[in-house]
């Protein structure tokens, strides 16, 4: 039992010493940082945070472009893919202006089937011009969509400026039940996801594609 007290005692007194020089030391640490500080704030730019080394390669300046405004080339700018340091770029049409005609969706981006429809564009039937479009109107309806409206896929839009060997065999094997077509798999870049949300429209305008509504679907849109 003596022993005991003993030890608690020392132990004590290690924790008493500990915390009386934490204390101690405490002061001396906040004297000497409220020193700097107010020193600091006194003499100006004697303390104060010494300059940035220069760049090695410095950023180009920006060249100011005569024969377009900056407006009209704002897109062109800011879109990442263009070299803003080359005057050719005066001569690029800006998006803003190409397509300021056509009709647009709910997400404001070009409805490029409507565009076809109306006559805005003409799709080439080759990089040469020569030749003539494949066109095949044949619809296919997915039916595996829960209770989503069903799919269905136009080929009709899509021949119309595509060749078949833009889908097929790689995206889409041209035999029934030989492509396991999920929304993950689309989310994921694959078959439909290939171009949608990329170069056609979002795949976030659902009613683009699930247009067919069945009995177990309730109203969607």
């Amino acid at each position: 039992m003596p022993a005991a007290r003993f030890c608690n005692a020392a132990i004590g007194l290690c924790l008493a010493a500990l915390l009386l020089s934490c204390q101690a030391q405490s002061p001396r640490a906040t004297s000497a940082d409220t020193a700097n500080t107010s020193g600091g704030a006194n003499s100006g730019t004697a303390a104060s945070e010494p300059p940035l080394p220069a760049k090695l390669i410095p950023d180009p300046p920006r060249k100011e472009l005569s024969i377009v405004t900056v407006k009209s080339v704002e897109t062109l700018y800011d879109d990442g893919k263009h070299d803003t340091s080359n005057d050719a770029i005066a001569v690029l049409q800006d998006p803003t202006v190409a397509l300021k005609d056509f009709p647009l969706d709910r997400r404001q981006q070009v409805n490029w089937v409507k565009a076809l429809d109306q006559g805005l564009i003409e799709p080439r039937p080759s990089l040469t011009g020569k030749g003539e479009m494949l066109v095949m109107d044949m619809d296919i309806l997915f039916t595996n969509t829960k209770d989503m409206p069903h799919v269905r896929f136009p080929h009709l839009q899509h021949t119309r400026w595509l060749d078949c060997s833009n889908c097929h065999p790689k995206i889409f094997i041209p035999r029934r039940g030989a492509n396991p077509v999920s929304m993950n798999k689309v989310l994921r870049g694959e078959f439909c996801g290939v171009c949608h949300d990329k170069v056609a429209f979002s795949l976030f305008i659902c009613e683009r594609c699930h247009s067919v509504p069945h009995a177990g679907s309730g109203k969607w849109w």
